[in-house]
């Protein structure tokens, strides 16, 4: 029997042979005429976005064309189709009622009148926390090729050396590297319709390359994008995790934004090479955690030196580090580590051992283990009742 995530994945597929008339070329994905699809128990519920001055039968005819799609789907017991105009998306997305209607007239009398209390502001619906998670951690960077996700995996497993649990969440859609970083070549179980993560290394692991075949290119557009997310964030058992750590996309996107408006973000590091472009969109994806309300917690500068093994001589290969110095002071945020260029670790990335497993006591690994301890520091477990703040215990993961 399928379960509600392949047959999410096989409803995409099909709206995607459904050409958009109104946009030459494109299907109704591209065209982003699909809001949401959300798969429970075989119930498919779609959500479509139509200009109000669409044309009634072609509005008609995009709509059977999706019932015809999707009900030929093994596994779909009832489809549900939603067409909205954007406005009317924006306005639900703001909390307010479709159809604006009138105010009532205030009640007279002692309680009522002018001086009764005023109306209450509509606003976007709050994100809620992941049930069993302590601490939630954004590892992003303004740009690829700067070794986010490396950094993003040797964090999580030296915090779990620091005797945490750690999950590892890759919502790099499109290019999700944690199986080829860890050599994990599984697929995740499904336990009461809710996704298990795969665990390895001592951790709980979740991406999207874990669902997919080999080489398979992942073309989605913005409203797919942010559906995978936040079935990664809602539907994958993450109970009894200490730090869930989350390898973000590079850039400023549609994954961020998902991000910070479907769970609360406990902080975010950027991470960076000393190189003058990398550290301009660094800057970008900063600020791009600020306007979202995200604490970042500092920089992490990778590939900062290259240090000769036999003589410990360094070499500035990216950039002088010195520069990152002058972009945190500017930006009024801490340096929270500096990873060495290492040839461990970039052999180690390929052959599926990372660094802080396959060479524990070496310095790469030490920067590693350190940027853990710092980043401990500033963002602690918090229990209830505990007498000290980040102090940890069997029962943390309950706080939420």
């Amino acid at each position: 029997m399928k379960d509600d995530f392949s047959i999410k994945g096989e409803v995409i597929a099909a709206l995607e042979g459904i050409d958009d008339p109104a946009s030459e070329g494109l299907n109704v994905v591209d065209s982003h005429m699909v809001e949401q699809v959300e798969v429970d128990k075989g119930v498919v519920d779609i959500v479509l976005v139509m200009e109000a001055d669409r044309d009634r039968k072609e509005r008609f005819a995009i709509e059977d064309a999706v019932y015809d799609s999707v009900e030929a789907i093994g596994g779909v017991s009832d489809v549900k189709v939603k067409t909205m105009t954007p406005k009317a998306l924006e306005r639900e997305a703001r909390g307010e009622s479709p159809t604006p209607r009138a105010k009532p007239a205030a009640p007279s009398g002692p309680q009522g009148g002018a001086g009764a209390a005023g109306q209450q502001q509509a606003t976007m619906p709050a994100s809620a926390p992941i049930e069993g998670v302590g601490r939630v951690i954004a590892v992003a960077s303004g740009k690829g090729g700067v070794g986010k996700s490396t950094v993003a995996v040797n964090l999580a497993l030296a915090l779990q050396k620091l005797d945490y649990r750690v999950g590892l969440l890759d919502i790099d859609i499109y290019g999700p590297s944690l199986p080829t970083l860890l050599g994990v070549d599984e697929r995740p179980a499904v336990s009461n319709r809710r996704i298990l993560p795969i665990e390895a290394s001592g951790l709980r692991l979740m991406s999207l390359g874990f669902l997919m075949e080999d080489d398979s290119p992942v073309i989605w557009r913005g409203p797919i994008v942010t559906g995978i997310i936040r079935q990664f964030l809602r539907d994958v058992d993450w109970s009894g995790i200490d730090y869930l750590i989350i390898d973000m996309p590079p850039g400023t996107g549609d994954a961020q934004l998902a991000m910070a408006q479907t769970i609360p973000v406990d902080g975010a590091l950027v991470v960076t090479t000393p190189s003058d472009l990398a550290l301009i969109d660094a800057a970008r994806g900063l600020q791009m955690f600020k306007t979202l309300n995200v604490d970042v917690k500092g920089i992490v500068t990778n590939m900062s030196r290259f240090i000769v093994p036999s003589s410990g001589e360094e070499f500035l290969i990216f950039g002088d580090p010195k520069e990152v110095e002058k972009e945190a002071k500017r930006l009024e945020v801490p340096i929270l580590g500096e990873i060495p260029l290492d040839t461990q670790v970039r052999r180690g990335g390929d052959e599926g051992k990372p660094v802080v497993l396959a060479d524990p006591e070496s310095p790469v690994s030490q920067a590693f283990i350190d940027l853990a301890e710092s980043l401990v520091e500033t963002t602690p477990l918090v229990e209830e009742g505990a007498e000290e703040e980040g102090k940890k215990g069997l029962f943390s993961f309950l706080k939420k």
